[in-house]
């Protein structure tokens, strides 16, 4: 655990508000956003609503819809029996209510996002509070007004449909753009799993199958951070986000003290012989070090792109928002542990380790 230190939980600047969007919007098209790094909400400074004028028409039948709430109330107990707030998106069209009370319905991470290489996908994003949020689909590229990114394109306040057509299969994630240092440690992100044309049971088109699966996203937590509000820093206050201390290190939203060793949506089960597809996601801000207990895993592909040649390891290092996908194939039963360890980003320390386990039968 690193050193612990004291902050104001309030900016002590504040703009008067502005305008907000709230229709739905696709690709295409012209110029950003608010513009200016003016415009605001309440204590809110650099976010940028919805030109409406800018937003063309979406496709009239896209191949999936996806629809995202906001939840800013999501409590997670961890191993020593503590509870820490975390945010996310709900998999309903569902918003929240004013202050972050949230609908109640999502989890940490939220809930995958899944679709196949070369489906129109609109992903729909209802905010319904007073404040702002975006959905940024990591990796996908595509068109700037479908990108999430409130300094390129716009925040969202009310209702946005972004639309996307993912080109390569592979791991990727999505995540909140709006003051994205804040929202991404509160957990406003998800896996995004885009499968070949014929579906999942191969990593990508021509590439290997699998028989069993799991998303592996490490994450650490500062407990310190989650007593602050949507809008955090953005007006200039030094509220400490600089300055990262993490006291918790997760795997998919599961302590990795104890309860990620054994838990059923972290820790796999399988039979020797088979093919386990490890998709890996470094989810934090901070280096991570991931040992596969024993184990050799065959890397073969990274950020959503097959290796021209794949590896075989022991260990692989990642640093934020990296994704690998990685086939391990056991020919011994046992259990094998393995630790992700989570180190400070200059010195190299080891500052927590998230430990799970593979149980081949």
């Amino acid at each position: 655990m690193g050193r612990r230190r004291s902050r104001s939980s309030t900016d002590s600047t504040t703009t008067t508000s502005s305008t907000s969007g709230g229709m739905d919007g696709g690709m295409d098209g012209g110029g950003g956003g608010g513009g200016g790094g003016g415009g605001g909400m309440g204590a809110a400074c650099y976010v940028y609503p919805v030109n409406n004028t800018l937003v063309p028409p979406l496709v009239s039948n896209p191949d999936v819809l996806i629809q995202r709430g906001i939840d800013m109330n999501i409590p997670m107990t961890m191993d020593d029996g503590r509870t820490v707030t975390m945010w996310g998106f709900s998999d309903t069209a569902g918003g929240g209510g004013m202050g972050g009370g949230g609908m109640g319905t999502a989890t940490f991470p939220s809930a995958p996002i899944r679709v196949r290489q070369g489906q129109i996908c609109h992903t729909r994003l209802n905010v319904g509070m007073m404040m702002f949020h975006t959905i940024h689909h990591h990796g996908i590229e595509p068109e700037y007004r479908s990108d999430g990114v409130g300094h390129l394109s716009w925040d969202v306040n009310g209702t946005y449909t972004y639309q996307w057509r993912p080109a390569h299969a592979g791991t990727y994630f999505y995540h909140c753009h709006t003051n994205t240092v804040l929202h991404a440690e509160m957990g406003m992100y998800g896996a995004l799993i885009v499968d070949p044309p014929s579906g999942p049971g191969r990593a990508f088109e021509g590439g290997p199958s699998y028989d069993v699966e799991t998303i592996w996203a490490v994450d650490e937590i500062d407990s310190s951070w989650h007593t602050l509000g949507w809008a955090a820093g953005t007006c200039g206050g030094d509220v400490g986000l600089n300055d990262l201390n993490p006291d918790y290190f997760v795997i998919s939203g599961v302590d990795g003290a104890q309860s990620a060793l054994t838990n059923p949506g972290v820790a796999v089960t399988m039979n020797r012989g088979q093919r386990l597809l490890v998709r890996y996601i470094c989810a934090g801000y901070l280096p991570q070090t991931i040992h596969f207990g024993g184990l050799t895993a065959e890397v073969i592909a990274s950020d959503g792109r097959p290796l021209p040649r794949s590896i075989q390891v022991t260990k692989l290092d990642a640093v934020s928002a990296e994704r690998y996908d990685c086939i391990i194939q056991p020919t011994r039963t046992g259990r094998y542990t393995v630790e992700i360890d989570i180190k400070h980003w200059i010195t190299g320390a080891v500052l927590g380790t998230a430990r799970t386990r593979i149980t081949v039968v």
